[in-house]
């Protein structure tokens, strides 16, 4: 009997019972070394051509083995949170200074402002009294979505907590302060909103392998809603420049308000007058527009981006009034001599631009609603798609993202603006503005002065009706005109509307005791008196 003649396998198989590593053949079939049956090999008719050959052999395909991260924790799964958000600022920073022309000296000062926010961060476990290391949990900074109405210097003496996503674009809005550069808290917002820096969609953007090694507790700090609520970045801002100044002495510049000043007013589009009026209560105050840094009872006024709009929309309500009532000026140098037609303003201010006619409003595709889905034509539900693709659809599962694209696929879609310029000609600036001036000032009456018959007979200066105001608490009390303009200007600065109405109360009650003490003065002039009441430039 001939010896049995022993074949080695290829690299990397091996038998699946013992795991030998030579078979044999006998009667068409492949046993290993030891005897067992090797399967996948077919039976043949040996003939002269075929003299030799052993059929053919097919092998069952192994599954490729799924590689499972390991989670980090402790120390070190705070350290790559850190070093996340570290990545997701730097993205943003240098989008800043790529496509909104932000000067290059602009990513120093940002990183200079990280390294000391995460300076005393509490990275490293401690030990306990029986010296062991103990792991403390993840704390991050709890930063309220309310209008600051109490100190918060306690708070920030303590150890600063771990930043949450949100301080990365105030972080970016300190360095504008720093820099005096014209931006506002509303902006980041909108450029946040409409996807074009690096925020809401952010977690998307981390490395899968990034990802994978985080806590879950830190994936829920990197996942957003999908908008930033009214006053979420006022809070987050407020908390950080009375931090700075506690644990740093750090005091940052004060707001460089005028071009926001100027930006407020067209967007609104309101007359030119209620520049000089804001100007003019902006010296009455004796404001600078700085941030407060604590040690003493923090009002929603003092705010300056809080103050600015809430000086803009008490301004409107002296100049033109929102309540119905008829208050003619005393003469033609009276600033009331115009007056606006607020049901038109309400027309004018509707959306009116080429982008919001047949596209969805960037922005605000999270207010689409199931029912809104069901009725909304062909361009604006690309553009909800589009949205829904770039802010939600990750990297996790690449068949899901295949069968939400499959009914897409194959269709040709509208070319839109991509270019920065493209997008500012179909946004605030440009031929919008000018049309709804045009259509404004078409509305505006002059009106004729109606002299106080005490001021022609004796020279009395009594106030009369016309010189009062109405005073607003709730937004139940606002009027319809009212009402519309003080929401619109709201979402203009991007804080709540009972923000801004608590900030509108505060000026007008500043502002009553400062004419009260105008009138106590002149009539204390009239005895012969000699009081000190300050510089009376104002």
């Amino acid at each position: 009997m001939a010896p049995t003649k022993y074949h080695k396998f290829r690299s990397g198989e091996r038998c699946d019972e013992c795991g030998a590593r030579q078979w044999y053949a006998q009667d068409a079939l492949r046993y290993c070394r030891n005897g067992h049956r090797l399967e996948g090999f077919a039976e043949h008719e040996g003939d002269e051509d075929n003299f030799g050959t052993q059929g053919r052999v097919t092998r069952k395909k192994k599954e490729k083995r799924k590689k499972i991260a390991v989670k980090l924790s402790g120390d070190e799964g705070r350290e790559l949170y850190l070093e996340v958000l570290q990545l997701i600022l730097l993205r943003q920073v240098r989008w800043l200074i790529g496509k909104k022309a932000f000067p290059a000296d602009f990513e120093e000062i940002v990183r200079a402002l990280w390294a000391l926010r995460v300076r005393s961060l509490p990275v490293r476990g401690g030990e306990n009294d029986d010296g062991e290391r103990e792991e403390s949990q993840p704390v991050f900074s709890s930063m309220g979505e309310g209008s600051g109405d109490e100190s918060e210097e306690s708070d920030a003496r303590r150890r600063w907590k771990l930043p949450r996503l949100v301080d990365t674009l105030a972080l970016c809005y300190l360095g504008c302060l720093v820099r005096r550069l014209p931006a506002s808290t509303a902006d980041f917002c909108s450029w946040a909103q409409r996807g074009e820096i690096d925020f809401l969609a952010a977690f998307n953007d981390i490395p899968r392998n990034v990802r994978d090694r985080l806590p879950a507790e830190y994936h829920r700090a990197l996942q957003v809603r999908d908008h930033i609520p009214p006053g979420r970045l006022q809070a987050a801002v407020r908390e950080l420049v009375i931090s700075y100044k506690v644990n740093f002495e750090t005091v940052f510049p004060p707001l460089n308000y005028v071009p926001i000043l100027v930006r407020f007013i067209t967007d609104l589009t309101l007359p030119a007058e209620v520049y000089m009026t804001v100007k003019c209560m902006t010296e009455i105050f004796k404001a600078n527009y700085s941030y407060p840094t604590g040690g003493k009872r923090i009002q929603t006024m003092d705010n300056p981006e809080v103050l600015l709009i809430s000086l803009v929309a008490v301004s409107v309500k002296l100049l033109y009034p929102l309540d119905g009532i008829e208050r003619p000026p005393r003469s033609h140098e009276d600033p009331r001599s115009l007056k606006v037609n607020w049901a038109k303003w309400q027309e004018v201010m509707q959306d009116d631009t080429t982008e919001t006619s047949s596209n969805l409003r960037r922005g605000e595709e999270y207010k689409v609603t199931s029912d809104d889905v069901l009725t909304m034509d062909k361009e604006k539900l690309d553009d909800f798609m589009d949205w829904f693709e770039n802010m939600w659809i990750g990297d996790g599962d690449a068949k899901t993202d295949e069968r939400i694209r499959e009914p897409f696929e194959n269709q040709k879609r509208p070319s839109k603006p991509n270019t920065l310029n493209q997008r500012l000609n179909t946004g605030r600036d440009g031929e919008r503005i000018r049309n709804r001036y045009e259509a404004l000032n078409s509305s505006l009456q002059v009106l004729e002065p109606v002299p106080d018959p005490e001021d022609l007979e004796n020279g009395n200066k009594e106030k009369q009706d016309r010189d009062f105001c109405p005073v607003w608490r709730t937004e139940e009390d606002l009027p319809d005109a009212a009402k519309v303009f003080y929401q619109k200007a709201a979402n203009i600065a991007a804080i709540p509307l009972d923000t801004l109405m608590k900030g509108t109360a505060q000026v007008e009650n500043r502002l009553a005791a400062w004419c009260n003490q105008r009138m106590k003065r002149e009539r204390d002039k009239g005895k012969g008196k000699a009081i000190l009441m300050g510089d009376d430039s104002a």
